[in-house]
């Protein structure tokens, strides 16, 4: 009996995370992989952390010990990808730059194709969309996305931080490309440039115009468990099929010997 109710369990837990998180791993930065909640709720746009990002309803991720950044899928009607980013900048210089970079099919590739978008804001105050043309970056009008920043003393988790610059964006998945219509996966790199010290932060630390080497929205479920990540999915579901294979294996049988 005890044996039939672990092969149950074994098969229960891969099932549940296999219908929970729907993951399709295609070119990407090992190492580098998020998961989508798609019922997370809207973000009202305000450049601060004020209630729209329950860690349970997004991925968090830190990007070094003083950055972090979250993700989660905003609005269904329309779809919206929504960002909540720390910096560690605290200067308003007319070279910093936010920079999202998208590859909306995840195919990779060397050179940004039409399937990828890189959205850029400069000096606090531009925003520009660009689209990939198969061998860089054009300029792409009519696609919707709002932003907002603030200077805050508190991380995205609350805590208590040195003056920086908080980053809220969400855009319109529709209005990006024909991949749009698309769930994950989805390539994904982020990266800040502080001007005053010459240096880029970005996850994954890649280049931008690879996206081979973007991380990845691997995959996509309701809510965000806290801690889960593509490879802890897989290292659970690589022993709930190692603990039935174990349980289910034939045995060899005994000879058993009777004193006469």
């Amino acid at each position: 009996m005890k044996r039939e109710l672990a092969i149950a369990f074994s098969i229960l837990m891969l099932g549940c995370l296999l219908l929970g998180a729907v993951v399709m791993v295609k070119a990407t930065e090992p190492g580098y992989d998020i998961i989508e909640a798609y019922s997370a709720g809207d973000v009202v746009i305000d450049g601060q952390n004020d209630g729209d990002w329950d860690p349970s309803m997004c991925w968090f991720e830190n990007v070094t010990s003083n950055v972090t950044f979250a993700y989660k899928m905003a609005s269904q009607s329309p779809y919206f990808m929504a960002w909540i980013i720390d910096s560690p900048d605290n200067t308003d210089d007319a070279g910093d730059i936010w920079q999202i970079c998208l590859d909306g099919t995840s195919a990779g590739g060397d050179a940004p194709t039409t399937d990828c978008n890189k959205i850029e804001i400069v000096g606090h105050s531009t925003l520009t969309v660009y689209a990939g043309d198969g061998s860089g970056w054009v300029e792409k009008t009519g696609a919707d996305v709002q932003w907002d920043e603030s200077q805050q003393t508190t991380n995205i988790w609350g805590e208590a931080a040195d003056e920086h610059y908080v980053l809220e964006i969400k855009a319109d998945k529709g209005t990006l490309g024909d991949w749009g219509a698309n769930p994950p996966p989805h390539g994904l790199r982020i990266a800040m440039y502080d001007e005053t010290t010459g240096n880029w932060t970005a996850w994954p630390p890649t280049d931008p115009d690879v996206p081979d080497e973007y991380g990845i929205i691997s995959g996509y479920q309701e809510t965000v468990p806290e801690g889960l990540s593509f490879a802890v999915v897989m290292a659970i579901s690589t022993v709930a099929v190692a603990v039935s294979f174990y349980l289910t294996r034939k045995r060899p049988k005994t000879a058993i010997k009777y004193a006469i």
